[in-house]
C-alpha cells in the first residue's frame, strides 16, 4: 500500500509538471512549478521503487531529488507570491547553490562507505538536515509574506499554502525521524519490506504533499481562491460516514462468527446495501451540516444563490429582475454593493441601468464595449485574478491594464456577463463584502444563475421591444394622417402670403409677409421630415464606393457656398459596398452641414473612409466600411449628446431636430450604426459604419 501511494504522488507530481506550463510557458510561476513538481516526482518515484526489494540504490534518486525540494519549493513561492518588479529572497540562490553540491556528497559517500549500513547512515542524516532545515526556510519566507500582505484575498491565499506546506514539511520530517531508527535490509520480501522501510508512521507527508501541489496548480492557472471551506466541509462529511460504516460493518462481522453463519452474512450484506442506499442524502446533509460550520460564509452565498435562481422563475419584468437578483445577492452578506450595466443601443456602450448596496466610490455611469469587453472571452472577470496578471509578465498588456481599470471604475471584484449565445447584453457587477475574494466554485455558481438571468433578460427586452414597436407604429399612423391635414392649411397660408407680398404698401409689410413665408417654409419641411420619419424605411443595396459617395457629398456642399474647410482622407484598402448609396449620401450631408455650422467660417471639417468593425455586441465584430465627419468646433457637453439622437431635439433655431433620428434610422436600415464622440473645446466626430 506505501509503495502505491507513493507511486501515485510521483504521477500526480509528473502529471502537473506537464500540464500547468502548458498553457502558457513564458510565465515564471508556472515554470517554477513544473521544476518543484519535477523534483517531487522523481524524489517519490525513487522511493517507492527503493521500498521494492533488491532496489535499494533507488535511495539516491530519491535523496538526489530531495537535495533539490528547498529551492524549488521557495522559487515557487517568490514566482507566485512576490511581484515581478521585486528582489527575490537572497536565500533562494544560497539554497540553489548549495543543492548540487549536497546532493553529489550524498549519493558518493554513501554508496562508497555506508550501502549496507542497516539503518540511517551518516550522509543520510546530513541531507535529511538539509532538506528539512532548506524547507522550514521557505515556511519561514511564506509567514513573512503572510504577515506582510495587506490584501485579504491574497492574505488568505498565502495563507492556505502556508498550511499545507507546514502539513507537508512536519509529516514528511517526522516520518524521516521515524525511519532513522528503523534497521532494514534489501533482502525483505515484498509484503514486509515496504512496512518496515516506511515504519511507524503512514505516509501522510506525501498526502499532504499532493494537496499542496494540487492548491498551487489552482491558484497558478486561475489565481482564484479555490472553496476550501466547502473541501473542509465534504472532507469531513466523508470521515463521518466512514466512521460509520467502519461501525456497521464491525458490528455485522461479528455475526459472521456466531452460531448461524448464514444469518450473519444476510444481516452484513442487508447492513452494507442500506448504508449505500442511505449514503447519498446522508452525505448531502453532513456535507450542509458542517458547511454551516466551517463555511458558514459560502453556506450563505450558496443558499442566496439557490433561493434566487428559484426566484427568477417568477419574473414578469425588469424592475423584478433587478430585485430579486441583486437584493438577494445583497442579503447573503457576501455582496457590499452590486450593480447592473446593460447595453444601450443609442450610447452605443454599457449603460449603467441599476445598483444596490454601499458603493466606495459612485460607480462608472457607462462602460465603453472597447476595449473591457472585445478582445476577451465574455467573463467572468475577477479582479484578483487580473491583478496578478498584471504583476506577471502581462504586465505591459495594454488591453488588460484597461480591463482592470475599468472594474475599478465599476467598484467590482467580479463581474459576470448576461450573454445571448456569444452576444454580451450587460454585465453585473459585484464588490465583496469583506475583500477576501470569490472562490473559484463561488464564481461558477453565481455564472450558472447570471445565465438563466440572461434567458429572462433577452426575452424582457424583446418583449418591451415589440410594445414599443407597436407603439411606434400606431403613432406613426396617427402623425402621418396629422401631418398631411397640416399641410394642406400650409399650402393656402403659403399662396394667400405670396398673393400680399405682391401688394405690399411699404417695406414693414413686405418684411412681416416674408417672415411668413419663410415659417410657413421651414415648418413645412418639419412636416415633410416627420413624414420621412414616420413612414416605413426601404433601402436599395447596389455596390458604391465610399470614396466617391464623399467626393459627391463635399462637391454639393461645396456649391453651397461655404467658407468652412472641406477635408477628405481616404484609406487605401476600403471595399465597395453594398448600400443605398442616395441614403448614405443624405447622412453624410446632414452630418457634414452640422460639422460645417459648429466649425464655423474658419474652421476645418475632415471626411474620413476607412475599414473597421461594427461596435455592436450583436454584429459579432462583423467588419465595416466607416465614414466618419469630424470637425474642430466647440464640441458638446455630456448632457447634450444624451439627448443628440432624440427627436425634434435641436439646438438651432433654424434646426428641426429630426436630422441625426433620421441618419440614425438609415443607419440601422444598412444594418450597420452611427454613434458620436465629443468633448467640450476640441470638437465632434460623428460615425456611420455600415457592413462592408
Amino acid at each position: 500500500m506505501n509503495i502505491l501511494l507513493y507511486a501515485l504522488a510521483a504521477v500526480l507530481a509528473g502529471v502537473f509538471a506537464i500540464r500547468v506550463p502548458l498553457a502558457d510557458r513564458g510565465d515564471p510561476a508556472r515554470r517554477a512549478f513544473a521544476v518543484l513538481c519535477t523534483t517531487v516526482s522523481v524524489s517519490y518515484a525513487g522511493f517507492a521503487l527503493y521500498l521494492l526489494p533488491g532496489f535499494g540504490w533507488f535511495k539516491y534518486v530519491n535523496g538526489g531529488a530531495a537535495a533539490f525540494l528547498p529551492p524549488a519549493l521557495l522559487g515557487v513561492i517568490e514566482a507566485c507570491f512576490v511581484p515581478a518588479d521585486r528582489p527575490r529572497d537572497r536565500r533562494l540562490a544560497q539554497l540553489a547553490v548549495a543543492s548540487p553540491p549536497i546532493a553529489l556528497a550524498f549519493i558518493v559517500v554513501d554508496a562508497l562507505y555506508f550501502y549496507t549500513t542497516p539503518r540511517a547512515s551518516e550522509p543520510e542524516v546530513v541531507l535529511t538536515v538539509y532538506v528539512i532545515g532548506g524547507l522550514l526556510i521557505a515556511l519561514h519566507r511564506l509567514w513573512q509574506l503572510h504577515r506582510a500582505s495587506s490584501d485579504p484575498a491574497e492574505r488568505a491565499r498565502v495563507g492556505y499554502t502556508l498550511g499545507l506546506a507546514s502539513a507537508a514539511v512536519g509529516f514528511t520530517g517526522l516520518e524521516a525521524l521515524v525511519r532513522a531508527f528503523v534497521s532494514e535490509t534489501n533482502d525483505l520480501p515484498l509484503t514486509i519490506r515496504p512496512v518496515v522501510v516506511q515504519g511507524a508512521f503512514p505516509p501522510l507527508g506525501a498526502i499532504f504533499t499532493s494537496f499542496l501541489l494540487y492548491f498551487l496548480a489552482q491558484i497558478i492557472t486561475s489565481w482564484r481562491l479555490l472553496d476550501m471551506g466547502v473541501l473542509y466541509a465534504r472532507l469531513a462529511a466523508v470521515v463521518g460516514l466512514t466512521f460509520l460504516l467502519v461501525g456497521i460493518d464491525a458490528l455485522a462481522a461479528g455475526m459472521l462468527f456466531g452460531d448461524y453463519p448464514v444469518h450473519g452474512f444476510f444481516q452484513v450484506f442487508m447492513a452494507s446495501a442500506i448504508f449505500l442506499l442511505a449514503y447519498d442524502p446522508m452525505s448531502k446533509q453532513l456535507e450542509t451540516w458542517a458547511a454551516r460550520v466551517i463555511n458558514s460564509r459560502g453556506q450563505r452565498w450558496n443558499e442566496a444563490l439557490g433561493v434566487a435562481d428559484l426566484a427568477l422563475a417568477r419574473v414578469i419584468s425588469m424592475e423584478s429582475l433587478r430585485t430579486e437578483l441583486m437584493d438577494r445577492l445583497l442579503g447573503s452578506g457576501r455582496v457590499r454593493a452590486a450593480a447592473m450595466y446593460l447595453w444601450d443601443a443609442e450610447r452605443r456602450a454599457y449603460r449603467l441601468d441599476s445598483e444596490r448596496g454601499v458603493h466606495e466610490d459612485p460607480p462608472a455611469l457607462q462602460v465603453a464595449r472597447q476595449p473591457f469587453a472585445d478582445g476577451f472571452a465574455s467573463g467572468p472577470f475577477v479582479r484578483v485574478e487580473d491583478q496578478h496578471m498584471v504583476r506577471g509578465k502581462s504586465a505591459q498588456d495594454g488591453d488588460l491594464q484597461a480591463r482592470l481599470q475599468t472594474m475599478r471604475r465599476m467598484n467590482a471584484d467580479v463581474v459576470v456577463p448576461f450573454r445571448s449565445g456569444d452576444i454580451v447584453l450587460g454585465w453585473l457587477a459585484l464588490r465583496d463584502a469583506d475583500d477576501e475574494g470569490f472562490t473559484e466554485v463561488e464564481v461558477a455558481r453565481l455564472a450558472k444563475v447570471v445565465d438563466r438571468a440572461s434567458v429572462i433578460l433577452e426575452n424582457l427586452r424583446g418583449f418591451e421591444q415589440l410594445k414599443e414597436e407597436h407603439r411606434l407604429a400606431a403613432l406613426g399612423t396617427m402623425a402621418a394622417g396629422l401631418a398631411h391635414e397640416i399641410r394642406n392649411p400650409l399650402a393656402g397660408i403659403k399662396g394667400a402670403a405670396q398673393y400680399l407680398q405682391g401688394s405690399a404698401r411699404d417695406a414693414d409689410d413686405a418684411e412681416m409677409v416674408k417672415v411668413i413665408i419663410d415659417e410657413v417654409d421651414r415648418l413645412s419641411g418639419v412636416v415633410t421630415q416627420f413624414l420621412d420619419y414616420s413612414r416605413p424605411l426601404h433601402v436599395e443595396g447596389k455596390p458604391a464606393k465610399p470614396d466617391q459617395i464623399v467626393a459627391h457629398v463635399v462637391g454639393l456642399l461645396r456649391a453651397q457656398g461655404v467658407a468652412t474647410a472641406l477635408v477628405e482622407e481616404h484609406a487605401a484598402d476600403v471595399p465597395e459596398v453594398v448600400v443605398d448609396a442616395g441614403k448614405i449620401a443624405q447622412v453624410l450631408i446632414n452630418l457634414g452641414q452640422n460639422a460645417i455650422t459648429a466649425a464655423g467660417p474658419t474652421g476645418r471639417v475632415v471626411f474620413t473612409t476607412r475599414l473597421a468593425t461594427l461596435r455592436d455586441p450583436k454584429a459579432r465584430q462583423a467588419r465595416a466600411v466607416e465614414f466618419a465627419v469630424s470637425d474642430n468646433g466647440p464640441g458638446m457637453t455630456a448632457a447634450e449628446l444624451d439627448k443628440l439622437f432624440v427627436p425634434f431635439y435641436t439646438t438651432r433655431h433654424e434646426g428641426t431636430g429630426l436630422g441625426l433620428a433620421i441618419s440614425r434610422r438609415i443607419a440601422l436600415a444598412h444594418d450597420g450604426e452611427l454613434d458620436v464622440r465629443s468633448s467640450v473645446g476640441t470638437g465632434s466626430v460623428f460615425t456611420l459604419r455600415v457592413r462592408a
